[in-house]
């Protein structure tokens, strides 16, 4: 894989996405492993580990996405990143026109 397919931004997207995931998925085993309620959790700890998760998972990708044969972050290398499509374009002509409404003569209030 290519540096310029690193931070292609097919890449990019892959890989935020799993530092979500793995962030969520680390959030989440905390606390319902402490099996405190949600006013007695130790924030600071809990947030502290799922970001040093995440922080890992993305040197992960970039590990596996310059050591990989394909263009995601996978170690595996079969991972290929399809380019988004294009948005469509619709002609003129299929566009249907706005009408606009006939404004209403205002009544005369007595």
């Amino acid at each position: 894989m290519s540096v310029q397919t690193l931070f292609s931004r097919a890449f990019l997207i892959a890989t935020a996405e799993r530092a979500i995931r793995t962030f969520a998925a680390t959030l989440a085993s905390l606390l319902t492993a402490s099996g405190a309620g949600i006013f007695d959790v130790g924030w600071t700890q809990n947030l502290s580990v799922a970001a040093m998760s995440a922080f890992i998972t993305v040197l992960l990708a970039i590990g596996g996405g310059t050591l990989g044969k394909g263009d995601g972050p996978s170690f595996v290398g079969t991972e290929q990143l399809a380019p988004r499509p294009a948005a469509a374009v619709v002609p003129a002509s299929v566009v249907p026109a706005v009408v606009q409404p006939a404004e209403q003569p205002s009544a005369a209030i007595a």
